[in-house]
């Protein structure tokens, strides 16, 4: 039961947070929106971040499952990196009203970071290593390393999930074909031209 309360609590927490953002949602809206008062909301969560993360983990893990599936189906090395760089960079920032935005608004309301998000941050820095590793075979380069390379990947994806909140225009294309560039080297099939892309929104 208790369980089934936690579900019903989480549901309708994510159902605001993506509507209005983390920040302008109050635990009083979480708890009219389960029949609880706010009081009760903490017999179940310690805090409303708490509720976030219930939410934000699995709904990460299966956008990053669906971008996995479609970076596999990609025939060679670059259309591989093209595409995880894509989807890390364009597609999951803006995917469900933006809802990426709602955990880095949350957490830099906060004075430290907590421990819960320092160990999801290495998760997903290993996902996102490990995926790195099987579609561009980065194992065989030794002059890249690929730990540092994911998170500086997933470093940038914060950076866009910021620029989309704030209504910021990116060449994604132009910078996902730099990127791959300098990943892959000589081995990019079609180098692009970078001459005069701007980075500024």
């Amino acid at each position: 039961m208790k369980c089934g309360k936690r579900e019903q609590i989480a549901q309708a927490a994510l159902a605001l947070f993506q509507r209005q953002g983390f920040t302008a949602t109050k635990m009083a809206q979480i708890a009219a929106a389960t029949d609880m008062t706010a009081a009760n909301l903490y017999v179940y969560f310690d805090s409303k971040l708490a509720i976030l993360y219930e939410v934000y983990r699995p709904w990460l893990r299966t956008q990053l499952d669906a971008l996995s599936a479609h970076v596999r189906a990609q025939t060679d090395r670059e259309q591989r990196l093209r595409r995880l760089l894509v989807g890390l960079w364009q597609e999951i920032p803006g995917a469900d009203a933006n809802f990426a935005n709602a955990l880095i608004d949350a957490l830099a309301q906060r004075r430290a970071r907590a421990e819960p998000s320092s160990a999801f941050l290495n998760e997903v820095e290993v996902a996102v290593g490990a995926l790195l590793r099987e579609c561009v075979g980065l194992q065989g380069a030794a002059c890249v390393d690929d730990a540092m390379l994911s998170r500086l990947i997933w470093m940038a994806f914060d950076g866009f999930v910021i620029n989309r909140r704030l209504g910021g225009a990116r060449d994604i294309e132009a910078i996902v074909a730099l990127m791959v560039e300098l990943v892959l080297g000589a081995d990019a099939d079609a180098r692009p031209k970078h001459a005069g892309v701007g980075l500024a929104a």
